[in-house]
């Protein structure tokens, strides 16, 4: 792996989370996108190390483990989520929605759709009692983000969701990223079941369902939106997780 490689990468931590990594560069972050399951890796097992170290009772536990996802993430992606859920509460499109987007200001549907997740990923919390369900949404979460940056449109405006987006489109880096998935998976498989492994991947179906509202909505996929969507196919994989 060459040393710029490991610089991209460690940008993209440093980019995604609030993990220390001495580099911070959005270029060579966007251009390392196609890593993030191994991120997704690092993130779940943070989580889910905490978790198995708990030993409070249940609702102390998730509200911990809440904090800790906030806390290390950022609320990055909390924050896209907030933002695109603002625009499907008011249910507009074209310009409308985009004016709504951009907004700084935090609207009603946007705090009562982030509650509701917030709400959703606290009894998900509480109900997990070993690492594999944490480890299998992070990872999902994160891949979320380079399939649908991968699949996506490039906008037609400046922003980061726009350099992710294009940085994106390579079909080396598609293969490369398919291929660390697909390890990683594989090497779950040494300490759980195929079926409980694959289901909890089914989250990562969102994908064209979000891009394809996005594109009625707004006309395109921003960094609110991939935002949205690693929150949103996290918490789905840990619920089927939780309900398997």
């Amino acid at each position: 792996m060459s040393k710029k490689i490991v610089e991209d990468f460690l940008s993209l931590i440093s980019f995604l989370t609030i993990i220390p990594t001495g580099y911070y560069n959005i270029e060579g972050a966007s251009n390392a996108l196609y890593l993030s399951p191994i991120l997704g890796i690092i993130e779940g097992s943070i989580i889910g190390l905490i978790a198995l170290l708990l030993k409070f009772n249940p609702l102390v536990n998730g509200s911990i483990l809440i904090a800790i996802h906030i806390i290390i993430t950022g609320g990055l992606n909390l924050d896209g989520f907030a933002d695109y859920s603002d625009v499907i509460g008011s249910r507009k499109k074209g310009d409308d929605a985009i004016k709504i987007l951009k907004d700084p200001r935090k609207g009603s549907f946007a705090i009562a759709f982030t509650a509701t997740l917030i709400i959703i990923r606290f009894s998900l919390f509480s109900s997990i009692h070993n690492i594999f369900p944490i480890l299998f949404s992070y990872l999902s979460g994160l891949e979320s983000a380079y399939i649908i940056s991968y699949l996506s449109p490039i906008p037609n405006y400046q922003g980061l969701g726009s350099l992710f987006i294009k940085n994106s489109k390579n079909i080396k880096k598609i293969t490369i990223n398919l291929v660390i998935y697909f390890l990683i998976l594989i090497a779950l498989l040494l300490f759980t079941k195929i079926k409980f492994i694959l289901l909890s991947q089914l989250s990562l179906l969102l994908i064209p369902i979000i891009i394809n509202d996005a594109k009625k909505r707004i006309g395109f996929v921003n960094g609110d939106v991939i935002g949205f969507t690693i929150e949103l196919v996290e918490v789905i994989s840990l619920l089927i997780s939780v309900i398997i």
